[in-house]
């Protein structure tokens, strides 16, 4: 195997890793959210956590404060928002996740990124390499799509076929949302 192809491996061996990890995150979340009588507040203390271990790592590896390669005021303004996106992706899981569970939340996350990562790849956006859509990353977005629907579809029989006295599907759905605390109140 050649230099790139091995680097391409171990990119995909620690992606992996990292996305089980991340996988993680929703549920840690969504018990902090539990846990916290706002979920702001629990978002907040999310970041502080990580904040602080940031902190003491590039204190700690000799790379703090931050050197820039160019003066801040010659980046794109999109480059300061990366935090921000961090903050709705907490927040919106310590909302959901009690509610609806890690697995349909995460696939929806997942999928919504991949969606995304494909149209910021083929313009090349926010500092991507170009790399033009095709139809087979076009099959795993649409695949992806399909494992939402069926993990969401998976959910609503298991929970109809746990309810029986819910005859239609309006009423299983009614009642699944209420359950969830996503019904009208």
């Amino acid at each position: 195997m050649n230099q790139s192809a091995t680097f391409l491996v171990v990119a995909i061996v620690v992606g992996l890793l990292t996305g089980c990890l991340l996988g993680t995150q929703p549920s840690i979340n969504g018990a902090l959210g539990g846990a916290v009588k706002y979920p702001l507040q629990a978002s907040l203390i999310s970041f502080i956590t990580g904040t602080s271990l940031l902190l003491v790592l590039t204190i700690v590896s000799g790379q703090f404060p931050p050197a820039f390669v160019k003066p801040p005021s010659e980046l794109p303004w999109w480059i300061w928002f990366g935090g921000a996106v961090g903050v709705v992706m907490v927040s919106t899981s310590l909302f959901f996740v009690p509610r609806i569970g890690s697995l349909w939340w995460f696939a929806a996350v997942m999928t919504g990124q991949t969606i995304t990562a494909l149209f910021l790849d083929h313009f090349g956006l926010l500092g991507n390499p170009r790399s033009p859509i095709n139809g087979l990353r076009i099959l795993g977005v649409v695949l992806l799509l399909l494992g939402v629907f069926s993990i969401v579809g998976a959910k609503y029989l298991e929970y109809k076929r746990t309810h029986p006295a819910l005859q239609s599907d309006e009423q299983a759905s009614k009642a699944l949302d209420d359950e969830s605390g996503l019904g009208s109140e």
